[in-house]
């Protein structure tokens, strides 16, 4: 699953649209559910080009990530729904870590074709 993260994505967008007959709310369940394998997928291929951990930074640009939604959270509502901004932080979090995968994915390819 760690491994190909984006043939689970659309395994559980498929169930969630069967399940729940609303292409958003099945969108939402497969980013729910799967941005979990999207960082460890990019943690792990980080390891396998680079040859050294990166979790460290990782745990700094998510924690960061989350604390610059809570403060834009908090200047434009001036009370703190941790629920919402949880919601939007994991979202954010699945766009970053998707883009951040494809592109190690590129990378890996060329980094194997030129070696």
């Amino acid at each position: 699953m760690i491994t190909f993260p984006v043939i689970v994505t659309w395994v559980v967008y498929f169930i969630g649209a069967k399940l729940y007959r609303q292409k958003w709310k099945a969108i939402h369940k497969a980013v729910n559910w799967t941005t979990s394998l999207y960082i460890i997928a990019v943690l792990i291929m980080l390891k396998q080009i680079f040859g050294s951990s990166f979790f460290g930074l990782i745990l700094i640009v998510v924690l960061t990530i989350f604390t610059v939604i809570a403060v834009l959270h908090w200047r434009l509502h001036t009370e703190v729904v941790f629920h919402n901004v949880f919601k939007i932080f994991w979202r954010v979090c699945f766009l970053l870590f998707v883009f951040i995968y494809f592109v190690l994915v590129v990378s890996g390819i060329i980094q194997q074709l030129i070696s």
